[in-house]
């Protein structure tokens, strides 16, 4: 018979039938392969800087917050496990020279720069204090209309390296203005761990509140938040946390927040979305009905749909929600469709042309939105299929 003691003894009481029983099994089971199929890509294998790259590469700075223990294995930068405390570090990502936007090599065995994302540098172990002051020194450097703060949360099944190359790779391609902040929860990094990674996810949940408002408190003029699969739940949950504890000037400087294929209860996404106060004045999520990860997550929990599946899109628009649907959209990897938002050259060119777009998305006036689409040229009547509008302003 199928264990399921995570799930309480209650579910195996005389009242539920045996047949009720061989029912909650067989969808567990099925949820279970389901989420370790649509996970089981292969992720980077090293994170050991190189001592050299090509000409022509580009180097991608990202400072990074983490929940997760220092690796003992050198090359793979942090642990898969918790950490008692926040912790900090400097990375540098060295981009191979010719690529195309979308791709995202990862170094295996025999790692090649001209390739593949590789470490260029990696310092660990930096107190808080040298974390806020390279975090004000890289601000200060930038043009003053460019002193933004782009802060990632990675999702479900990322191991270290994997998250920082992934949010490199966003940063570089979709011309994100600014600094990157990565926060790194305690992800196993493995399919079959997702009760693991929710569990890590919620845990580091004070930690990311810790690091918003390190970042709130800097030089920066304005903090993007974007949270991954499970990272979406983390990023609501710690803008919740904000608000219940009436940190208004954190809130304050969270300009947008942007969901990518968010794991997320729809009724409990609703329930934090009305809970936080002050909102940031641009949201915006992307979501396909074609995500595996997404189906499985729902079928673990009896057919409750997530926010990443698109099923309430026009609830997400009422809400003041901006939405991309990349149901119909291509990539140019196999990361597959979890992964969709970063992968996509339609998607990233229309992020690149619209930069009208990102300082409107706040706004109430969806017609100013819909003349801009209609500007984007490179992209001709792909952007109308692709791009839900908000029907009305977020709501106070």
């Amino acid at each position: 018979m199928c264990n399921l003691q995570a799930r309480g003894r209650a579910l195996w009481s005389p009242a539920v039938s045996e047949r009720g029983r061989s029912v909650l099994c067989r969808n567990v089971i099925l949820a279970v392969t389901a989420l370790a199929v649509a996970g089981c890509a292969t992720g980077p294998t090293s994170f050991a800087p190189v001592s050299a790259v090509p000409e022509g590469a580009v180097i991608e700075p990202l400072l990074v917050a983490t929940t997760r223990a220092p690796s003992a294995e050198g090359a793979l930068g942090y642990a898969t496990s918790r950490s008692a405390a926040l912790s900090f570090a400097d990375v540098r990502v060295s981009i191979p020279p010719d690529r195309e936007p979308g791709d995202l090599n990862y170094p295996r065995r025999n790692v090649d720069p001209r390739r593949d994302f590789v470490a260029a540098g990696v310092e660990t172990g930096l107190d808080r204090t040298a974390f806020e002051e390279r975090l004000n020194e890289r601000l200060s450097a930038l043009p003053a209309g460019e002193r933004g703060v782009f802060v990632f949360v990675h999702g479900y099944n990322t191991d270290f390296a994997e998250g920082v190359f992934l949010q490199a790779q966003i940063a570089h391609d979709f011309e994100v203005p600014g600094t990157s902040v990565n926060f790194s929860w305690a992800s196993a990094g493995m399919p079959p761990a997702y009760l693991f990674d929710r569990e890590s996810a919620q845990i580091a949940r004070d930690d990311l509140v810790e690091t918003l408002r390190i970042v709130a408190r800097s030089a920066a003029t304005e903090v993007a938040v974007m949270g991954h699969s499970m990272g979406g739940v983390l990023v609501m949950e710690a803008l919740r946390q904000l608000s219940l504890t009436g940190d208004t000037e954190t809130l304050g400087r969270i300009g947008v927040v942007v969901l990518a294929s968010p794991d997320i209860d729809v009724d409990l996404f609703k329930r934090q979305y009305h809970a936080i106060a002050p909102k940031p004045p641009a949201w915006l999520i992307f979501v396909s009905r074609r995500d595996p990860a997404l189906r499985a997550s729902s079928r673990l929990r009896g057919g409750a749909p997530r926010v990443g599946s698109g099923s309430d899109v026009d609830e997400l628009n009422r809400l003041g929600i901006a939405v991309i649907d990349l149901t119909t959209v291509g990539g140019r990897d196999l990361r597959g469709e979890h992964t969709r938002f970063a992968s996509s050259p339609l998607v990233i060119a229309m992020i690149r042309d619209a930069e009208r777009v990102r300082t409107s998305l706040g706004r109430s006036d969806a017609r100013a939105l819909e003349a801009a689409a209609d500007d984007w040229n490179t992209l001709g009547a792909s952007v109308a299929n692709v791009l839900r509008l908000p029907q009305a302003p977020a709501r106070p």
